[in-house]
């Protein structure tokens, strides 16, 4: 039993440790990301050089419009999911464009090394983030997305 406890408490210091070097992430980058999907969306370049929190310089309104070219798909924009998650020592908080029903799904990808405020920013799709964040111990929903038809089972 001694050993059991013991074995228990060091996995248990092990995990702290390990949680000690993850800074917390901000709820305010979920929303700051979510709003930037908009104003990508809606051509507001201006908007995300002031809305979007940077730990330095912040990209200009000439390079988000340079970025904004990576998309294919701004119709039927959603701002219900976000998911964040660490990955090689950095937060990701990653938005779908839209409900991210395929891994075709394109993405925002903002990422912070504080977990405060924005370092860089990337392309990617649906698929590409879920199978980071499948294999990242640190994730966080804004709202989780959970695919598939609901059914109604009878009492």
């Amino acid at each position: 039993m001694k050993k059991i406890l013991c074995l228990t408490l060091t996995l248990l210091l092990i995990g702290a440790v390990a949680m000690a070097d993850v800074p917390q992430l901000s709820s305010s980058l979920f929303s700051s990301a979510k709003q930037a999907v908009a104003y990508l969306a809606s051509g507001e370049y201006e908007r995300l050089v002031t809305l979007l929190p940077f730990s330095d310089v912040a990209p200009s309104a000439d390079e988000w419009k340079s970025f904004a070219g990576n998309y294919s798909d701004f119709s039927n924009i959603q701002s219900d999911y976000a998911v964040a998650f660490w990955s090689g020592g950095i937060w990701v908080v990653a938005v779908p464009l839209q409900v991210p029903e395929s891994g075709s799904v394109e993405v925002l990808a903002l990422s912070s090394e504080d977990g405060s405020t924005f370092n860089g920013y990337r392309y990617a799709t649906w698929s590409q983030v879920e199978k980071a964040y499948s294999q990242s111990s640190h994730v966080q929903w804004n709202d989780e997305y959970v695919g598939g038809t609901p059914t109604v089972v009878a009492d």
